[in-house]
């Protein structure tokens, strides 16, 4: 603790505060999105769920697949299939408009408060210069107003007052930065899984479609 206070005293209580409440909120972010994409938002077996619903459509068993897709909830991929499913009997281009609305309804769960990280970067990146600055300004003014051992005490302590709140500011902005990097790659790859999905879903469907009308033409 006494290590923690001589740090935040170093390079100025308001700035440092200032740096750590962006860091907490930063890091609440960072959890929050990283348990809802890795745990609630992705399906790591899409291509297995894929093949069930492949298998029900295959023998026309639409409820069934419904009912799947209702198992891997709260899973996105499954909801929007579902939406699918629920038109099979209509035609191609009203499927496709049910797959896009329900797409445009989980787009913003996976992208939700994602891009502050980019924000938070950029403030804690802010606050680090700002704290530069009062540690030149407090430098300065030692330079003008004291003489001897003290002023060469109080040049030192400006710039360690600088270096510090710098040196934190920085590390916090990375640490957003990586993080905001790593999450944007994660939510692209949830939306590309649920638009590739998607894509084969109508191609089933209409398979399916063609299979019905064969039948009932012979």
């Amino acid at each position: 603790m006494d290590t923690i206070q001589h740090f935040f005293l170093q390079g100025g209580w308001p700035v440092m505060l200032g740096i750590l409440f962006t860091l907490i909120f930063s890091i609440i972010i960072i959890v929050e999105r990283v348990i809802r994409m890795w745990t609630t938002y992705d399906l790591a077996n899409s291509n297995e769920f894929m093949s069930g619903v492949q298998k029900y459509i295959m023998n026309n068993s639409i409820e069934n697949g419904i009912r799947l897709c209702k198992k891997y909830k709260p899973a996105l991929l499954p909801h929007v299939i579902s939406q699918g499913l629920k038109k099979a009997n209509h035609s191609p281009s009203e499927i496709e408009y049910a797959l896009e609305h329900a797409n445009l309804q989980v787009t913003p769960d996976v992208t939700r408060s994602t891009p502050l990280l980019a924000t938070t970067a950029n403030v804690a990146t802010l606050l680090g210069l700002l704290g530069t600055i009062f540690g030149l300004m407090h430098s300065f003014k030692a330079a003008a107003d004291t003489t001897g051992a003290e002023k060469q005490t109080q040049l030192a302590a400006g710039i360690a007052e600088a270096l510090t709140a710098t040196s934190f500011g920085l590390t916090t902005a990375l640490l957003c930065l990586l993080a905001y990097g790593i999450l944007q790659w994660k939510q692209k790859q949830i939306l590309d899984d649920i638009n590739q999905h998607s894509a084969k879903l109508i191609d089933l469907l209409y398979t399916r479609k063609m299979k019905i009308q064969s039948k009932s033409m012979d």
